[in-house]
């Protein structure tokens, strides 16, 4: 099962009186550790429900590596889907991206990471409460094992 690493719920951004912006960078490590949560989620969601695929974001990028438009909004569809294929959560219209389009912004990051992490509680409460059987059903007859 991928790791899973506790999201940034607290992302921070605005422009100075001249224009310059002030406050947190999105980077490969962001995009790496989001892309990894949703798989980890995936993966803890079909212990409990049936099998569902995600896109597939390919290895985690390293500091050289960018990420486009079409990957984030890969990003969006897996957190919808798996929260579609779980508890039938509204997590609202997911944003698209396009490429030189309307900027990721720490608002969209603080939305999808808070929704993860949400998804993670939830999905994390239900496979530890889950109940199970600590014995055999059934008749047992003898000479039959």
């Amino acid at each position: 099962m991928a790791e899973w690493i506790t999201p940034k719920t607290d992302w921070y951004g605005q422009t100075d009186s001249d224009g310059n912006y002030e406050g947190d960078r999105f980077n490969t490590e962001d995009f790496n550790r989001i892309k990894n949560n949703l798989a980890y989620l995936r993966e803890l969601a079909v212990i409990m429900y049936p099998e569902f695929d995600i896109n597939d974001l390919g290895e985690d990028r390293n500091k050289r590596q960018y990420f486009y438009a079409d990957e984030i909004n890969r990003l969006e569809e897996n957190l919808k889907t798996i929260a579609d294929k779980t508890f039938k959560m509204d997590i609202g219209t997911n944003p698209v991206f396009v490429d030189n389009g309307r900027l990721f912004d720490f608002d969209d990051l603080n939305r999808l990471e808070g929704l993860t992490l949400k998804l993670y509680d939830s999905l994390n409460n239900q496979h530890e409460g889950r109940q199970t059987l600590t014995f055999v059903l059934g008749i047992r007859r003898k000479g039959a094992f």
